[in-house]
């Protein structure tokens, strides 16, 4: 019997603060069960072990994530706004959930061999549409697209550390230039 989504909260929230605190390969199933306050049966009745938990916990955020910036690009009529819009929109969501930034931030690499064999909708993808329904050229897309990722994740990761103030919505509109400059002509 499948229990109400609302039963997994409690864990899922546990399981992002732990992971980020005190990392993934630290962290066990015991501890974040009773950070929880739940039995450890309980945790496995949704996940079969720490890593569907990750993958889970991962792909949920990813497609929060997707979802968002889809919803950004599809909002905004010109280029510039669309890159704007999406820029500004990832980074809020960022800024509303620290906790998850930062487990989407330390998992990523991990995951993404994973993600791989199923391919689902990622970020980048989103992203690489939008440059590509600009330059036409879907390799250059592409490399601008990473460059475009690497500019947003290097200043998220700046504030998330400390380097930069925070909130992340206050550099979406430096990004954003950068990305506008990469992509013309």
């Amino acid at each position: 019997m499948s229990r109400p989504p609302r039963a997994r909260q409690p864990i899922k929230d546990a399981a992002l603060e732990l992971f980020v605190h005190r990392g993934v390969h630290a962290t066990g199933i015991r501890e974040i069960a009773k950070q929880a306050g739940c039995s450890e049966a309980a945790l496995y009745r949704h996940w079969t072990n720490k890593e569907d938990l990750v993958s889970s916990l991962f792909r949920e955020h990813i497609g929060e994530v997707v979802s968002r910036l889809d919803g950004a690009l599809a909002s905004a009529d010109t280029f510039e706004s669309r890159i704007r819009a999406a820029t500004k929109a990832a980074y809020a969501l960022y800024d509303e959930q620290p906790l998850v930034f930062r487990f989407v931030l330390l998992v990523r690499h991990e995951q993404a061999e994973f993600l791989a064999h199923d391919h689902p909708r990622m970020p980048q993808d989103a992203l690489t549409e939008a440059i590509a329904g600009q330059v036409g050229d879907d390799t250059r897309a592409k490399v601008l697209a990473a460059a475009a990722m690497g500019m947003f994740l290097q200043v998220a990761e700046f504030v998330v550390y400390g380097r930069l103030e925070g909130p992340l919505e206050r550099y979406a509109d430096q990004v954003s230039d950068l990305v506008l400059k990469l992509a013309q002509p």
